[in-house]
């Protein structure tokens, strides 16, 4: 009885113990999704460019030709949204909860503390200054050395200096653009590279890819830079809107800055 009492309890201190349960569940892109939105939106925005720099629309009055663009982009944000649509349900999961279009407790680590909504306000607020001056001063540095390609060129020859121009603005570049852009980049691609890479290169390579789709050199750093802003809002405020809302503040004032100075 004695020896089996002394065995057991060898066996007790020897055994292993339970596999710890984890507390964050997996992200559910693959890199599939990320061929699919990828090449998504190259598709539209070439076929946008083609469209456009046709001779069809070269003999349209100006104000046809806006509403062309305006329609092109319309249904090239649309597509998109639907496209994320159809990846979430292929996953079995509802949109909102695909995006991280609602905090969830079940992604919540036991050992970290995520930003309460007020401070996510306050943080949000505070990059969007920053990321703003860092905009205006480079804006200076970089006409200095004759570098003057602003953020906002082309912004009123794409939709025309009126106000039905900065109304397809508001409603494309200001709205619609951040909230597909943040839920393509930062939460399909980026999720996708941090679970495949060291952190600090899916934050770079994130970012570069941002850069890239938009097909500015000149704004490549202040693009950067807010793609690198976003994923630290969405890292610690457990949601999408934080970002979706920076990002919808910074195109807001590049939008209003174009429309200023070309109305004035």
């Amino acid at each position: 009885m004695g020896k089996r009492s002394a065995r057991d309890s060898a066996k007790q201190v020897h055994k292993r113990p339970a596999p710890r349960k984890r507390v964050v569940e997996a992200r559910p892109w693959i890199w599939a999704d990320v061929i699919w939105v990828t090449a998504a939106l190259l598709v539209a925005s070439v076929l946008t460019i083609v469209t456009l720099g046709n001779q069809f629309t070269a003999l349209m009055p100006e104000e046809g030709v806006v509403g062309v663009r305006v329609a092109l982009l319309t249904f090239f944000y649309l597509s998109l949204l639907a496209i994320l649509a159809y990846l979430a349900h292929r996953r079995n999961l509802s949109f909102v909860d695909a995006y991280r279009l609602k905090p969830s407790s079940s992604e919540v680590p036991a050992d970290r503390d995520y930003f309460p909504w007020w401070k996510s306000l306050l943080v949000m607020l505070g990059l969007f200054l920053v990321l703003r001056l860092f905009a205006i001063l480079y804006t200076y540095v970089t006409g200095e050395f004759g570098w003057v390609t602003p953020p906002a060129a082309g912004l009123t020859d794409l939709f025309g200096a009126t106000v039905f121009g900065l109304i397809a603005a508001t409603v494309t570049i200001v709205f619609l653009a951040p909230f597909i852009e943040e839920l393509v980049f930062r939460v399909i691609i980026f999720d996708t590279f941090a679970r495949s890479m060291p952190f600090a290169l899916a934050l770079v390579l994130q970012g570069l890819v941002f850069s890239l789709y938009h097909f500015s050199l000149w704004a490549a750093i202040p693009n950067f830079l807010v793609a690198i802003a976003c994923v630290y809002l969405i890292m610690n405020c457990r949601t999408s809107w934080p970002a979706i809302l920076l990002h919808v503040l910074y195109n807001a004032a590049v939008v209003a800055a174009a429309f200023y100075l070309a109305m004035i």
